[in-house]
């Protein structure tokens, strides 16, 4: 009888101790996934930083904050800790919007504009990248606009955005070239963009962000037998 109470009491004293480090374990992971989460946002989301361009990856598709650790790469916003992080997003009275046809063929050159409405402040950012359903791949490449000085482009063409002459607009136009016909696109292709409202005080506070998307699908040409066997259905 006494060693079965014994055998018992270690039981349980082993399961509390595990219990206590489980505690502390999850206590430890929490506490360094948040202290990541910040020492994240200070080094890649520099305030003043902001002027020249925004940092890679900021494009709003809805992911934001702690939850951009588990993210495919581009899934958080500019309204993180050491960003614009002060309003909740799109709380502002701008609009911010993205213009995109709705269809193109492979290795067409589009025409994007982006552009902020009903807003109440000089100095405007934002940046765009695009998508595709294959695990939130970057497909496409955007380029420059000619001898246009108000955008650039980041990361060989993955992203475009905003330059320090550009913060004193509130409409950039980009451009993106779809991917080549040997490129197998998982339609549709996405355009996630996000603008910034800034007052321009030198800190990361008193400026609302938005977040805007698109959709485009790239529709391959149709084979001249294609079309024929399409009239003949007819």
């Amino acid at each position: 009888m006494k060693n079965k109470i014994l055998e018992f009491l270690q039981v349980e004293m082993l399961a509390m101790t595990a219990q206590k480090f489980t505690k502390a374990g999850l206590k430890t992971i929490y506490f360094l996934l948040t202290m990541s989460v910040f020492v994240f946002g200070i080094f890649c989301c520099q305030v003043r930083a902001h002027s020249d361009g925004a940092p890679l990856g900021c494009v709003g598709s809805g992911v934001d904050k702690v939850v951009l650790l588990c993210a495919a790469p581009g899934n958080y916003t500019c309204g993180i800790t050491a960003c614009h992080y002060q309003y909740t997003i799109g709380s502002g009275k701008g609009k911010f919007m993205l213009f995109v046809l709705d269809t193109c063929k492979p290795g067409e050159i589009v025409d994007i504009l982006v552009s902020f409405k009903q807003t109440d402040t000089d100095y405007h950012g934002f940046q765009i990248a695009a998508q595709d359903r294959y695990f939130n791949r970057l497909v496409g490449t955007f380029i420059n606009v000619g001898d246009d000085d108000d955008t650039q482009v980041e990361a060989g063409g993955l992203y475009a955005t905003h330059t320090k002459k550009g913060t004193k607009q509130r409409f950039w136009h980009v451009k993106w070239k779809a991917p080549p016909k040997d490129f197998s696109v998982a339609n549709p292709v996405r355009f996630f963009a996000v603008g910034v409202e800034a007052n321009n005080d030198g800190t990361s506070l008193g400026d609302y962000v938005y977040i805007a998307n698109r959709t485009i699908v790239v529709k391959p040409e149709r084979t001249k037998k294609e079309e024929v066997s399409l009239r003949k259905k007819e």
